[in-house]
Protein backbone atom coordinates (compact mmCIF):
# COMPACT_ATOMS: atom_id res chain seq x y z
CA UNK A 1 0.00 0.00 0.00
CA UNK A 2 1.01 3.61 -0.53
CA UNK A 3 0.65 7.15 0.84
CA UNK A 4 1.23 10.44 0.06
CA UNK A 5 3.27 12.52 2.54
CA UNK A 6 5.11 15.53 2.21
CA UNK A 7 4.84 14.74 -1.94
CA UNK A 8 6.59 11.28 -1.19
CA UNK A 9 5.34 8.27 -1.77
CA UNK A 10 5.71 6.06 1.51
CA UNK A 11 5.38 2.47 0.48
CA UNK A 12 3.71 0.28 3.21
CA UNK A 13 3.93 -3.79 3.60
CA UNK A 14 0.17 -5.84 5.37
CA UNK A 15 2.61 -6.64 8.29
CA UNK A 16 3.77 -3.07 8.73
CA UNK A 17 0.25 -1.71 9.01
CA UNK A 18 -1.76 -2.23 12.39
CA UNK A 19 -5.35 -1.23 11.17
CA UNK A 20 -6.85 0.37 8.33
CA UNK A 21 -8.15 2.95 10.16
CA UNK A 22 -4.51 3.70 11.21
CA UNK A 23 -3.87 3.92 7.61
CA UNK A 24 -6.47 6.14 6.50
CA UNK A 25 -5.75 8.74 9.54
CA UNK A 26 -2.04 9.22 8.19
CA UNK A 27 -3.43 9.81 4.75
CA UNK A 28 -6.39 11.60 6.34
CA UNK A 29 -3.54 14.22 7.91
CA UNK A 30 -1.31 13.72 4.92
CA UNK A 31 -3.71 15.20 3.07
CA UNK A 32 -5.47 18.24 5.48
CA UNK A 33 -1.80 19.46 5.93
CA UNK A 34 -1.28 19.21 1.94
CA UNK A 35 -4.57 21.34 2.11
CA UNK A 36 -3.80 23.61 4.30
CA UNK A 37 -0.22 24.56 3.17
CA UNK A 38 -2.00 25.57 0.14
CA UNK A 39 -4.36 27.87 1.44
CA UNK A 40 -3.04 31.18 3.51
CA UNK A 41 -2.78 34.29 1.62
CA UNK A 42 -2.24 33.32 -1.64
CA UNK A 43 0.80 35.02 -1.65
CA UNK A 44 3.64 33.62 -3.93
CA UNK A 45 6.94 32.30 -2.40
CA UNK A 46 9.90 34.61 -3.26
CA UNK A 47 12.22 32.75 -5.57
CA UNK A 48 15.43 32.59 -4.90
CA UNK A 49 16.93 33.10 -8.38
CA UNK A 50 18.55 36.55 -8.24
CA UNK A 51 17.40 38.99 -10.08
CA UNK A 52 18.79 41.29 -12.67
CA UNK A 53 18.56 44.84 -12.35
CA UNK A 54 16.96 46.61 -15.66
CA UNK A 55 19.53 47.91 -18.03
CA UNK A 56 19.10 51.49 -18.80
CA UNK A 57 21.17 53.42 -21.20
CA UNK A 58 22.53 56.80 -19.85
CA UNK A 59 20.61 59.78 -21.57
CA UNK A 60 23.44 61.93 -22.17
CA UNK A 61 23.42 65.75 -22.07
CA UNK A 62 20.23 67.56 -22.87
CA UNK A 63 19.36 68.42 -26.22
CA UNK A 64 18.87 72.04 -26.87
CA UNK A 65 15.39 73.08 -28.28
CA UNK A 66 13.48 75.42 -29.70
CA UNK A 67 13.31 78.15 -26.84
CA UNK A 68 12.04 78.11 -23.03
CA UNK A 69 9.48 79.28 -20.89
CA UNK A 70 11.02 80.19 -17.23
CA UNK A 71 8.35 80.62 -14.81
CA UNK A 72 9.66 82.93 -12.03
CA UNK A 73 7.86 82.01 -8.29
CA UNK A 74 8.97 82.86 -4.82
CA UNK A 75 11.12 80.29 -4.39
CA UNK A 76 13.16 80.69 -7.99
CA UNK A 77 13.35 79.93 -11.63
CA UNK A 78 11.38 76.87 -12.53
CA UNK A 79 14.35 75.88 -14.95
CA UNK A 80 17.76 77.00 -14.24
CA UNK A 81 20.06 74.61 -16.79
CA UNK A 82 19.00 75.45 -20.20
CA UNK A 83 19.87 74.12 -23.74
CA UNK A 84 18.38 75.88 -26.56
CA UNK A 85 19.20 76.39 -30.42
CA UNK A 86 20.43 79.61 -31.98
CA UNK A 87 17.48 81.66 -33.03
CA UNK A 88 15.53 80.59 -30.05
CA UNK A 89 14.24 83.13 -27.10
CA UNK A 90 13.60 82.49 -23.08
CA UNK A 91 10.07 83.51 -22.09
CA UNK A 92 10.38 84.57 -18.53
CA UNK A 93 6.38 84.49 -16.36
CA UNK A 94 6.45 86.09 -13.06
CA UNK A 95 3.93 83.56 -11.86
CA UNK A 96 5.24 85.36 -8.11
CA UNK A 97 3.32 88.00 -6.33
CA UNK A 98 6.47 90.14 -5.63
CA UNK A 99 8.13 91.59 -8.92
CA UNK A 100 11.36 90.05 -9.94
CA UNK A 101 14.23 92.10 -12.38
CA UNK A 102 15.82 89.47 -14.73
CA UNK A 103 19.30 89.89 -16.61
CA UNK A 104 22.51 88.51 -17.69
CA UNK A 105 25.18 87.37 -15.51
CA UNK A 106 27.48 88.74 -14.21
CA UNK A 107 26.19 91.17 -11.87
CA UNK A 108 25.97 94.59 -12.22
CA UNK A 109 27.70 94.00 -15.64
CA UNK A 110 24.96 91.91 -17.30
CA UNK A 111 26.82 91.33 -20.85
CA UNK A 112 27.14 88.22 -21.09
CA UNK A 113 24.19 87.33 -23.13
CA UNK A 114 22.90 91.03 -23.61
CA UNK A 115 19.42 89.47 -25.72
CA UNK A 116 18.44 88.33 -22.26
CA UNK A 117 18.18 92.23 -20.33
CA UNK A 118 15.17 92.97 -22.45
CA UNK A 119 13.34 91.01 -20.56
CA UNK A 120 14.00 93.39 -17.33
CA UNK A 121 11.39 93.98 -14.65
CA UNK A 122 8.20 91.43 -14.83
CA UNK A 123 5.19 92.62 -12.63
CA UNK A 124 3.19 89.81 -11.22
CA UNK A 125 1.62 87.81 -13.94
CA UNK A 126 3.80 89.67 -16.66
CA UNK A 127 5.57 87.59 -19.27
CA UNK A 128 8.54 88.91 -21.38
CA UNK A 129 10.80 87.31 -24.16
CA UNK A 130 14.55 87.53 -24.75
CA UNK A 131 15.59 88.99 -27.77
CA UNK A 132 16.68 85.72 -29.75
CA UNK A 133 20.23 84.07 -28.69
CA UNK A 134 22.28 83.67 -31.78
CA UNK A 135 25.44 83.43 -30.93
CA UNK A 136 26.76 79.65 -29.47
CA UNK A 137 27.57 80.00 -25.81
CA UNK A 138 26.79 79.89 -22.37
CA UNK A 139 26.26 82.05 -20.42
CA UNK A 140 24.13 83.19 -17.01
CA UNK A 141 20.93 85.01 -16.09
CA UNK A 142 19.69 85.82 -12.65
CA UNK A 143 16.60 88.02 -10.95
CA UNK A 144 18.78 91.33 -10.28
CA UNK A 145 16.88 91.57 -6.55
CA UNK A 146 17.66 88.06 -5.14
CA UNK A 147 21.71 88.80 -6.07
CA UNK A 148 23.81 85.26 -4.42
CA UNK A 149 20.41 83.49 -4.06
CA UNK A 150 20.97 80.19 -6.54
CA UNK A 151 17.56 79.63 -6.68
CA UNK A 152 17.15 82.92 -8.69
CA UNK A 153 19.92 82.25 -11.14
CA UNK A 154 20.13 80.04 -14.08
CA UNK A 155 22.23 79.48 -17.06
CA UNK A 156 21.15 78.71 -20.98
CA UNK A 157 24.00 77.21 -23.30
CA UNK A 158 23.06 78.17 -27.28
CA UNK A 159 24.06 74.77 -29.26
CA UNK A 160 24.39 74.45 -32.38
CA UNK A 161 22.01 71.15 -34.10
Amino acid sequence: MAALQDGRILQFTASALPSCNFVAAVWAIGLVTTMIAGCGSGAVAPSSAPTTPAFSMPTGPPQPSNGATISVTSTGFSARDLHILPGSRLTFVNSDIQPHDIMSDPFHVHTDCPEINVVGFLTPGQSRASDPLNTIRTCGFHDHDHEGDERFHGTVSVEAP
